[in-house]
């Protein structure tokens, strides 16, 4: 596509992105259509989701399988997130400390019992 900007001329082209077919979504005029998405983004798991992409395409049925079996527990999530509050917090008792904040720290420590890091 040939461009110009400020009496320059340039040449753009527009890069190209492979697209998967996804279930149909619902009618427009009568007509179906279906979610389209780039092929380096998983496709959502709905119902029968995985059996329609088996159906056309092994590999990407079997990578999808893969990624929600590899998906974290909630029970896993809520751990780590517990870890990053914890160390949060201990950075900021650190930066109280530095800045000599006798407030800020008292205030720190509730929260740290609270928490019970």
């Amino acid at each position: 596509m040939q461009l110009t900007y400020r009496g320059a001329d340039y040449e753009y082209d527009i890069p190209t992105v492979d697209m998967i077919e996804g279930e149909v979504a619902g009618k427009y005029r009568g007509q179906n259509w279906n979610y389209r998405y780039p092929r380096h983004i998983p496709v959502p798991k709905t119902c029968g989701s995985v059996n329609n992409i088996a159906k056309r395409d092994t590999a990407a049925a079997s990578a999808l399988v893969a990624a929600v079996e590899s998906s974290p527990t909630a029970v896993d999530v809520a751990q780590v997130h517990r870890v990053h509050i914890c160390n949060i917090l201990d950075r900021r008792k650190q930066v109280a400390a530095a800045n000599g904040d006798e407030r800020l720290l008292r205030l720190l420590e509730k929260e740290w019992q609270q928490m019970a890091c």
